[in-house]
């Protein structure tokens, strides 16, 4: 693990509550211990170093709420974040991801929830955390085919700003470079968004496309990148 994600972690705590916890973690028979897990690693400020069922369940349904129809929109998007730190956690913990829990989800999670928020400390540690992410898909099934959603991840930062000196051009190479190496058959002919089958939150990545990719701009690669994943 690297300080980014532990910056990342403290972060996420510093701004849950238990209460937060008790309101927001899923409304099913495993609340008791979905509460449980969230409010034991909120309490101990450490992560957990293997999943279990009351984790990766909360984790995994945290990610369909929809923040605007919440009575406190922010709020919930702070215990998401804490979730999704924790899910970052897991992911680099020596026990590796789960495979029910793709990197893209977590990613675009982190990014919508943090740009809704305006929160740009938050937004400039996720680009070297999304790098971390991206090097711990090598040993889980699904690895080469979520890659591509984490290098634009990092693209989608460096286009809003959060990423210092950063060469546009050089994650726009490495993100068409890493979708033409994709696994999965594309028999559709279209960008990108085949090559997960993890594919519910597309949505949410085609708004930040579309909100951080210039219309216009000498760099061809980024307008062709536009097109290609808004077409």
């Amino acid at each position: 693990m690297s300080s980014a994600d532990w910056k990342l972690f403290a972060h996420a705590l510093h701004f849950v509550t238990p209460k937060d916890i008790a309101n927001y973690c899923p409304d099913d028979p495993g609340y008791p211990g979905y509460v449980r897990e969230f409010t034991s690693i909120l309490k101990s400020r450490r992560p957990p170093t293997s999943s279990n069922f009351e984790l990766t369940e909360t984790i995994n349904l945290t990610l369909w709420g929809k923040a605007e129809e919440e009575r406190a929109p922010e709020r919930f998007r702070r215990f998401r974040i804490f979730t999704n730190a924790v899910a970052v956690m897991l992911y680099l913990s020596d026990e590796g991801p789960s495979e029910t829990m793709p990197a893209n989800y977590t990613a675009i999670a982190l990014l919508d929830d943090a740009h809704a928020l305006g929160d740009t400390e938050l937004l400039s540690l996720l680009h070297p955390v999304f790098g971390e992410l991206h090097r711990s898909t090598n040993n889980v099934l699904w690895g080469e085919d979520e890659k591509p959603f984490l290098t634009l991840g990092q693209l989608l930062l460096a286009l809003m700003g959060h990423v210092p000196d950063a060469d546009i051009q050089v994650w726009c190479d490495r993100l068409i470079a890493e979708e033409s190496r994709s696994t999965r058959n594309n028999s559709t002919g279209e960008f990108l968004w085949t090559c997960t089958g993890f594919d519910q939150l597309h949505d949410r990545w085609k708004a930040l496309v579309d909100l951080a990719f210039p219309t216009q701009t000498e760099n061809e690669s980024l307008l062709l990148l536009r097109a290609m994943l808004l077409a």
